[in-house]
């Protein structure tokens, strides 16, 4: 890395054209822990291959509900894991302002150290695809990761979205960090890439009350 692209790299922000933040979600916490097995080897999937350097750089995955259950509660389910890597909730629950302006400079400061091995609890970008022209547009042309990248996408729109991550798929061997797709809902028939398999995981059915 140059000088040039160490200052890219301290400079550059969430691309909010190509994804969604994920929202804070009531009880979020409450959530994952609801589902260790399914946190544990999403977790897992995510940071294989990723860390401590990139061997996987774009790897897909669906993620379903069990039968009968809310797509609402996956959709909660997907937001709460994205803060999860992206530090949001560990964002939320330091003590002062000053301690979270201090974590976004620290994290900042690591992603412009090409030196640096990453590590499994460093902050990942995450974040919804979004299937409007200028987001499409974006993730199939000019869309590169600033950092370890989480990626959920809404299998009701994969009509669109297939279109987006066939074109990163093309492209993928250029990132410098690793991206992981993961389709939310959608049946068993989940269009693949060509040539790109992928993983299923499911969360638990709720245990009786």
């Amino acid at each position: 890395m140059s000088i040039a692209d160490y200052f890219v790299a301290l400079q550059a922000g969430f691309d909010t054209v190509a994804l969604r933040p994920p929202s804070a979600v009531q009880g979020e916490l409450a959530r994952l822990k609801a589902q260790p097995q399914s946190m544990r080897a999403l977790t897992a999937w995510c940071l294989g291959g990723a860390v401590p350097s990139v061997q996987e750089r774009l790897a897909v995955a669906a993620l379903r509900g069990t039968v009968g259950s809310e797509p609402a509660a996956l959709t909660g389910w997907a937001e709460a894991f994205a803060r999860h890597m992206d530090g949001g909730i560990r964002l939320d629950a330091l003590p002062t302002h000053a301690a979270g302006v201090a974590w976004r400079i620290q994290a900042k400061l690591n992603d412009a150290r090409p030196w640096r091995s990453r590590r499994p609890d460093d902050p990942w970008d995450a974040g919804w695809a979004l299937s409007n022209p200028p987001s499409l547009r974006r993730l199939q042309t000019d869309w590169m990761p600033r950092r370890a990248t989480l990626v959920l996408a809404d299998a009701a729109d994969h009509v669109a979205l297939r279109l987006a991550l066939a074109a990163l798929w093309q492209r993928h061997a250029r990132f410098r960090h690793p991206v992981r797709w993961l389709w939310v809902g959608g049946g068993a028939d989940m269009p693949a890439v060509p040539g790109q398999p992928v993983a299923l995981f499911q969360l638990a059915a709720a245990a009786p009350g």
